[in-house]
């Protein structure tokens, strides 16, 4: 790809293709060539669209000439997670399971955006059935972590694909699905931004499930204010950015659960990125959050609504047809089946009254902020080889992610930092739900803060 367009926003490639600067066609086409160029072997895209591709650019530099575009995002490549429905293509949540699995019409998420005239480069790698946060899967494809060129590190899952294609230049951002984190950790461990939605502000109709009362989805992206446009197409919403002043917010750090067992170098960059907004004027206030370490503690014992949900989708298919799966992800699934219907009952009723604790505890400020990962992006060799090894990485990874799903909260992870080895280390900002607005807001101000 041109060094020009390498690596830029996906708004400044609009604003290109908005000045006369850029081609959607060129653009497309140097997109296209950079996939084939950097991934042989297919681990970032499952399956590249050419042809629809060029069509769109076509239409979209129509558009620009004629000065009809329809949005900053016209014309501008993105990728697509491979849980989303495209039309006439194989949806395969990349398990063999699904291998057979042909879409007839667009996701809604994937019109919407279509309708604001993005151009779809094609549908990235995943984990299986979106089931785990380290975003490995031998049988479709591992895209290691591109901030490691010496060791093969996990990227990030499950929405892996997506968060390489926009670390690598892949495409200018990428649409992925959140359920315990899968946005917001491959988005961190890719030095990205990334947002989880709430529950519903984008419909999840053309999407492979895995937990629908969970199933989020959310861009991941270089910046806040391409994440803005991005999430104001697909929520159908607007998210002004504009004018945001830190001195005007008041957060919550808590003392509690959240900064436990981070690896090393990843706290003192939270402090120090902590530090500097507090240094200029954001409100921070220390304390516990007691419904932190409930939900917690309720999400990984017993029987919760992710696990029971997913399994009742895909759990006697699984049982069924494990010899098609890596094997550290069809457990998760055979270890869903666990607990009583009256067990779940009293879970989500104990999930319902901790939330009204949390949204209390929380009560008169704008955000809680908390490492998005506490563990750097782990080696992918050893997890491969030992079950227990990858279920303890995995678990590290989704640990305070996985926390704003159960509370029913939106989340947006900023890039803030590097940890002792280099890596991207993301600091995440989590509000009350349908507050997306509000979190884009301090995320851009915040953004912009930690620049200077």
């Amino acid at each position: 790809m041109s060094d020009i367009w390498e690596h830029q926003s996906a708004l400044a490639l609009g604003a290109a293709i908005e000045s006369g600067r850029a081609d959607p066609r060129d653009l497309t086409e140097s997109f296209l060539e950079a996939i084939k160029t950097a991934d042989q072997n297919h681990t970032v895209y499952v399956r590249v669209l050419p042809e629809r591709a060029r069509a769109e650019a076509k239409a979209a530099a129509e558009r620009a000439r004629s000065g009809l575009r329809r949005s900053p995002l016209d014309g501008v490549p993105l990728s697509w997670k491979e849980l989303f429905d495209v039309a006439g293509e194989p949806t395969t949540a990349c398990s063999a399971l699904l291998a057979n699995n042909i879409a007839t019409k667009d996701a809604v998420a994937v019109e919407r955006l279509t309708r604001a005239g993005a151009v779809l480069l094609g549908k990235t790698t995943m984990t299986e059935l979106a089931f785990s946060g380290l975003g490995i899967n031998p049988i479709f494809g591992t895209p290691e972590n591109p901030h490691d060129t010496n060791c093969a590190r996990a990227p990030g899952g499950s929405s892996s694909g997506a968060g390489v294609s926009v670390a690598r230049g892949l495409c200018a951002a990428a649409i992925g699905t959140d359920t315990g984190g899968s946005v917001r950790i491959p988005a961190a461990w890719n030095g990205l931004v990334g947002l989880k939605t709430s529950t519903g502000r984008v419909p999840l109709d053309g999407t492979i499930p895995l937990a629908p009362s969970l199933d989020t989805i959310g861009p991941l992206a270089r910046t806040v204010a391409d994440t803005a446009i991005l999430f104001s197409h697909l929520g159908r919403t607007r998210a002004d950015i504009r004018d945001v002043a830190l001195r005007d917010h008041a957060v919550i750090v808590p003392d509690n659960l959240v900064f436990e067992g981070l690896d090393r170098g990843i706290a003192k960059t939270i402090e120090q990125a902590i530090h500097q907004l507090g240094a200029v004027g954001l409100r921070i206030v220390h304390k516990p959050l007691p419904a932190l370490d409930e939900i917690h503690e309720l999400a990984w014992r017993g029987p919760s609504l992710l696990t029971a949900e997913a399994y009742g989708i895909w759990g006697e298919r699984v049982e069924a047809e494990q010899d098609k799966m890596f094997r550290s992800v069809s457990s998760r699934f055979l270890m869903s089946n666990a607990g009583t219907a009256p067990e779940l009952a009293a879970s989500l009723m104990l999930r319902r009254q901790i939330q009204a604790r949390y949204a209390k505890e929380t009560e008169g400020f704008d955000a809680v902020l908390l490492p998005t990962v506490i563990s750097s992006p782990p080696e992918i060799a050893p997890l491969l080889a030992d079950d227990n090894a990858y279920g303890k990485a995995n678990r590290r990874a989704l640990r305070n992610a996985t926390l704003g799903n159960q509370l029913g909260l939106c989340a947006l992870t900023l890039p803030v930092g590097k940890d002792t080895q280099g890596l991207p280390v993301g600091l995440m900002l989590q509000a009350a739900p349908g507050k997306e607005e509000l979190l884009l807001r301090l995320g851009r101000a915040i953004e912009m803060t930690l620049a200077n």
